[in-house]
């Protein structure tokens, strides 16, 4: 019984000192709202440092998807892009995904991959403006670190799109115009 104990003990010792090996490495940032840095007519640079220190560095080992979240009280016109350099010298991010979504996840604009971009870094830019209805969205960063350490950075601008009553105004104001050229002629 002895020797059978040493034998257990010397196992332990043996497993307790071999390299730990990385695992999965959830990289994802809590939730950031950003409703308060939205109001009229603005503009949101967002950037994150990505540390990927003790993940597997591939795919499936180290993925993240961050998440910036804004509330709309009216109609916006929204546009956004973002860029992240590639692996050079032990740092990178792989860029998988930038997406405008609900607050329910409901996909709103998905974003593409600017391939005139150039070979150093990754250029996303989501489908065209989108016009949006008062409600709570998010952008979606998707990627996974190819280094032990990356960066990205974008911008998110909101454009208060007029109420129809002022376009009404507006065009009434410039057909009451035309009218009093018109006499004075």
């Amino acid at each position: 019984m002895k020797k059978f104990l040493q034998a257990c003990w010397l196992a332990l010792l043996v497993l307790a000192a071999l390299p730990a090996q990385a695992g999965y490495v959830n990289l994802s940032n809590a939730t950031v709202d950003i409703t308060g840095k939205l109001t009229g007519n603005g503009t949101y640079r967002f950037s994150r440092l990505v540390s990927a220190v003790g993940a597997e560095l591939t795919s499936t080992g180290n993925s993240f998807s961050d998440h910036y979240a804004f509330t709309l009280t009216n109609w916006y016109e929204t546009n956004a892009s973002m860029t992240s350099l590639l692996r050079t010298g032990g740092t990178g991010l792989t860029i998988t995904g930038f997406n405008l979504r609900t607050s329910a996840g409901e996909l709103v604009s998905q974003g593409y991959l600017n391939t005139l971009a150039s070979a150093a870094t990754q250029s996303w830019v989501l489908e065209g403006a989108r016009l949006l209805a008062a409600g709570s969205y998010y952008l979606e960063v998707n990627g996974y670190a190819t280094a032990t350490a990356g960066t990205y950075s974008g911008t998110l601008a909101v454009n208060a799109v007029p109420e129809p009553a002022s376009l009404a105004l507006l065009l009434g104001g410039i057909g009451m115009m035309g009218l009093v050229l018109r006499r004075r002629t």
